[in-house]
């Protein structure tokens, strides 16, 4: 049989536009000399898919995460209705952790578990599912598919393949308290955690290897975005950006020695944060790192595996703002072990830790990971449609605190934030950037969002996503 001739490769998303969809542009990357290959993200209103209709792909490869599935299952039913001559193909995380049920509710051509990249090249290149390893098809016995084990094999993101990458290249980007006239590029430099949290599923598709691409190959990408868009930010999305002490030195001398200013954040984790590494990030750009937190209580954190003590997270904070750098801590509402005296411990480490920005999530138990086996032993489940914004959408357990009681936790959490999180957005320069942007749609999408729900956060995130489409919309004229 002869191959795949014409592949769409297809982000699904049910926020705003701020992180591209990094995986299928390197598997862009890996297929373009095979097939004519187009990345698509259509927005979560795009009810017709018109673009991808009109490119009449062969070949549909749809990525997709748990709390995006039923999203997912609507593109691809319209995709198969509008062009039932095309082979779909699903994958990402979703199918990954979940191949049995995924096939159930979907009934698509294949589905491709764990690391796609060489999966897809023999799939594109036989056009066949049959007998590829990675690729799953119901009543046939399962190998596992082979990975990249040396990353600078991979090809860097194709991102001439996406006709409008333009859209992630807007105000503000994705560094808090900042504003970034081209926004800020995700990039991935490793893959694979060794950690262990209970939550976390991400080594069932990366495993708990860490592999990670050299500082050359890091370097080339950054000159890339730099040279092509003029980008002079980014953030680094990697699980624990400092898991490699030689590496990021390296990294950090590179960047040093680059002939332009690059800044940049990050998420690291503090059982491997001093104030040395902290001086030497910040001297290379960095000015954020996001931090899981999770809890001010050492029972919690012991709980759900984290592997790091109250100490190292009061003195990684102390060394981030010793170097000037902006440390933002995130922390979950609702874990195994949590009881008022546990919430009264995260209140008085925020206090003592002080962070730059906070973020406060319900503690969700994802399939796949150690948490969700534990939820469905316990009943702890209330809610199990996962549909949503993830972790920040509703409470989905209840063990020691029902969904009410979890949901004004955390209001109280972000009430003790709410100067914290508003004040690092008062620099002059942001609030010029934010007075001269003001547009009539975006006063428009906030006060509707607001009068729905009362709630400024949400909000201020309408007016964002109303924000970054006006530049977005702005850079596509200008291209045409």
């Amino acid at each position: 049989m002869s191959g795949f001739k014409r592949v769409a490769l297809v982000n699904v998303r049910i926020e705003s536009r701020q992180r591209a969809p990094v995986g299928l542009l390197t598997l862009a990357g890996c297929i373009r000399d095979l097939a004519q290959v187009v990345v698509f993200d259509p927005d979560p209103d795009d009810p017709a898919l018109e673009k991808i209709l009109a490119f009449r792909p062969d070949l549909i490869g749809i990525g997709f995460m748990t709390q995006t599935r039923f999203r997912a299952v609507e593109i691809h039913r319209i995709l198969k209705e509008k062009l039932p001559e095309a082979k779909v193909v699903l994958g990402g995380v979703g199918p990954t952790v979940e191949p049995e049920k995924t096939w159930a509710l979907f009934q698509p051509d294949a589905l491709v578990v764990g690391e796609g990249e060489k999966a897809l090249m023999e799939i594109v290149k036989t056009g066949s599912f049959e007998g590829v390893a990675g690729v799953y098809l119901e009543g046939q016995p399962f190998r596992p598919g082979e990975v990249f084990q040396n990353l600078d094999d991979l090809p860097l993101p194709a991102i001439d393949c996406m006709p409008d990458f333009h859209r992630y290249l807007c105000p503000p980007g994705g560094i808090r308290g900042k504003w970034f006239a081209s926004g800020t590029p995700m990039i991935m430099t490793s893959r694979g955690c060794p950690y262990r949290c209970t939550f976390c599923s991400s080594h069932l598709m990366f495993s708990r290897r860490v592999r990670r691409r050299s500082v050359g190959h890091v370097m080339a990408e950054i000159r890339q975005l730099h040279d092509t868009f003029g980008i002079d930010a980014v953030y680094f999305f990697d699980d624990t950006f400092n898991v490699q002490r030689e590496w990021l030195e390296a990294f950090c001398e590179a960047v040093c020695n680059e002939p332009y200013t690059l800044t940049w954040g990050c998420q690291i984790r503090v059982n491997l944060f001093d104030a040395k590494m902290g001086k030497m990030m910040r001297k290379a750009g960095c000015v954020q790192v996001d931090i899981g937190v999770e809890s001010g209580s050492p029972k919690v954190l012991k709980a759900i595996h984290k592997d790091e003590t109250v100490e190292q997270i009061e003195r990684a904070f102390a060394a981030c703002h010793e170097a000037g750098i902006a440390p933002m801590g995130t922390f979950l509402v609702g874990c195994p072990e949590e009881t008022r005296e546990d919430v009264e411990l995260t209140k008085a480490l925020i206090r003592r830790i002080k962070p730059s920005f906070a973020e406060f999530f319900y503690l969700i138990p994802y399939p796949g990971s150690d948490l969700y086996r534990e939820a469905v032993e316990n009943r702890w489940i209330v809610d199990d449609s996962y549909e949503g914004r993830g972790m920040v959408d509703r409470p989905v357990m209840e063990i020691h605190f029902t969904r009410e009681e979890q949901e004004q936790i955390r209001r109280d959490y972000f009430r003790m934030m709410s100067w914290r999180n508003l004040s690092g957005y008062l620099s002059p320069s942001v609030l010029l950037n934010v007075a001269a942007s003001v547009r009539p749609g975006m006063v428009a999408a906030f006060w509707a969002e607001f009068r729905k729900k009362r709630n400024l956060r949400d909000a201020m995130q309408a007016y964002v996503h109303a924000l970054r489409n006006h530049y977005a919309e702005a850079a596509g004229r200008r291209r045409a």
